[in-house]
């Protein structure tokens, strides 16, 4: 009894030494193209979701991999190729984070797109087809080495073209079907961002703080409904 009750000691000593130790920041890592580079309505780098999500959760490990150009073939050539980032490589990154953001797929569907007198929304059918493809492959990967919260940010009309919004409602349906293959959050923006509230310039793509401040709250509410729910 006593040599039990020797190992139960020591097993509790080892688990609250271990509890002492323990980090307990939170590892967030940023991926993404423009939207996750935090770009304004006026073509110019700015203050982004992800500043407002370190701000509103208190992270102090925080990890950016942003362009503006970047397409879902990129970030696979990146974890592929084990880039490094900060000193780290990606795939360490990946391992490590405890939820990562990921806003893509916006470069993929315009790349190559010409919008002409011969354009039609079919184009875009056509070539989203190709996207989830691409997509595919990234979340696959991504699930590789991340086994914690992925967010990603879906995609909306950014060319604020009403006879595009049946489109971009199709396209929001099956991106969230394939997040949901891989146990991936989707985050649907897509009636937010209807809003011109959003949006200070009527030629730029990009929303203003108050839409990235949106987008922020949104993770950060995900973000911590999990972990209530986890404690």
């Amino acid at each position: 009894m006593k040599k039990i009750l020797t190992i139960i000691i020591v097993l509790l000593s080892v688990f609250l030494i271990y509890l002492g130790f323990k980090d307990k920041d939170i590892y967030y890592f940023s991926m993404g193209d423009s939207l996750a580079n935090g770009v304004n309505s006026y073509n110019a780098k700015d203050y982004g979701y992800a500043d407002y999500i370190k701000e509103g959760l208190n992270i102090k490990k925080y990890v950016s991999h942003t362009s503006n150009n970047k397409r879902s073939i990129d970030f696979v050539k990146d974890i592929e190729d084990n880039i490094k980032i900060n000193d780290k490589t990606i795939q360490n990154i990946l391992i490590k984070a405890d939820f990562i953001t990921l806003s893509v797929g916006m470069n993929d569907l315009f790349s190559n797109v010409t919008f002409n007198n011969d354009f039609s929304v079919n184009d875009l059918y056509t070539k989203f087809e190709e996207v989830v493809v691409d997509l595919d492959n990234l979340f696959k990967l991504l699930r590789t080495y991340s086994k914690e919260d992925i967010i990603y940010i879906g995609i909306y009309n950014c060319l604020k073209e009403s006879e595009l919004d049946e489109f971009f409602i199709y396209a929001n349906e099956q991106l969230k079907k394939l997040c949901d293959n891989y146990k991936i959050t989707y985050l649907d923006i897509y009636d937010d961002f209807n809003n011109a509230t959003y949006f200070d310039n009527p030629n730029s793509y990009f929303p203003n703080k108050d839409g990235y401040k949106l987008i922020s709250n949104k993770i950060i509410d995900i973000i911590n409904e999990k972990n209530s729910k986890n404690a």
